[in-house]
């Protein structure tokens, strides 16, 4: 897989997964608060970075200074329980990512993760996978693992999809 995507997503994308938050949040009988709305953009905003719990943390304190870890984690779970991000473990750190099914790529020289650019390739290895495990189970996420020359990793970022 020589293609890799790190695009930031675009405001409107941003604004549909928080119209989403918001009917979510009222369906089930939760508060919508400002502060819940702002951890969620700032989520949103940089999910395609696969930030960990702390890079989070530290980008929402940005904004909210006096924010408790535990808001924010629990926002997280959150925002996990209502289908609308994943988390999965990259060397025993807990990262962030979209909800869809899609190919990461961990490298393993840099511990930057990436996603397998959204094409026919991909999607192919998850509906193999999921007729490889009896059809009907349905795929969630698929991590490869990868050495990757770290010049190799800052040209793919310098210059977005390949």
């Amino acid at each position: 897989m020589d293609r890799v995507s790190n695009t930031t997503p675009n405001e409107q994308q941003v604004e549909e997964k928080l119209v989403r938050l918001v009917t979510e949040l009222r369906k089930q009988g939760l508060r919508v608060t400002a502060q819940r709305l702002t951890i969620a953009r700032i989520v949103f905003e940089n999910i395609k970075e696969h930030p960990s719990f702390m890079q989070i943390l530290e980008k929402v304190r940005e904004t909210m200074p006096s924010v408790s870890p535990s808001t924010v984690y629990n926002n997280l779970q959150l925002l996990e329980r209502l289908g609308l991000i994943k988390s999965f473990d990259v060397a025993g750190e807990t990262r962030y990512d979209n909800a869809h099914p899609h190919v990461n790529v961990v490298c393993l020289d840099t511990g930057k993760v990436f996603d397998a650019e959204d094409n026919e390739d991909s999607v192919e290895i998850v509906r193999k996978l999921e007729k490889l495990l009896g059809g009907n189970t349905r795929v969630y996420e698929v991590v490869v693992y990868a050495f990757c020359r770290e010049e190799e990793s800052a040209n793919r970022e310098a210059s977005g999809p390949g």
